[in-house]
């Protein structure tokens, strides 16, 4: 009995954690969706980077790469959130690297037009975090977008 409160005790105190860092994720998420460079450019380490790739059915894939200074100087020429949908509890997992780090990964779906064409939009979203003092600071974080003709 004593080792089954231990493991139930055990994985009840994973779930809060992970509960904890995907709340972390979500923070960033919006900080970084809703164009405040003010609040985005806090969780950013001097190597964080974003690596965005668009993958095309019939084309191939395109990757680009700014740094977090680059995307903040863009962030404040926007006037605007960004539209595309946000991450939920349900379509987030968390990955442990490490006693001071983690990755939060994400999957959503819109549909978009392009070039007048209808597509279905997927979007995965990887960001690695590392403690730093007290804080979770980001320092890479990879967006795959995936189009498939409707």
């Amino acid at each position: 009995m004593k080792y089954i409160f231990s493991l139930v005790a055990f994985v009840s105190l994973n779930v809060f954690a992970n509960d904890e860092l995907k709340s972390t994720y979500f923070a960033f998420e919006s900080d970084y969706m809703s164009n405040d460079a003010s609040k985005y450019s806090q969780w950013l380490t001097d190597e964080y980077e974003i690596v965005q790739t668009m993958h095309v059915p019939g084309m191939g894939s395109d990757s680009r790469k700014i740094t977090g200074q680059q995307m903040v100087g863009f962030m404040k020429k926007m006037n605007k959130p960004n539209s595309t949908p946000r991450s939920t509890f349900e379509n987030t997992s968390v990955q442990l690297t490490d006693d001071t780090g983690f990755c939060a990964t994400s999957n959503t779906t819109a549909t978009t037009k392009v070039a007048g064409k209808d597509y279905e939009e997927k979007e995965t979203r990887k960001v690695c975090f590392l403690k730093i003092k007290s804080d979770f600071k980001a320092v890479e974080h990879k967006i795959d977008v995936y189009y498939k003709k409707l």
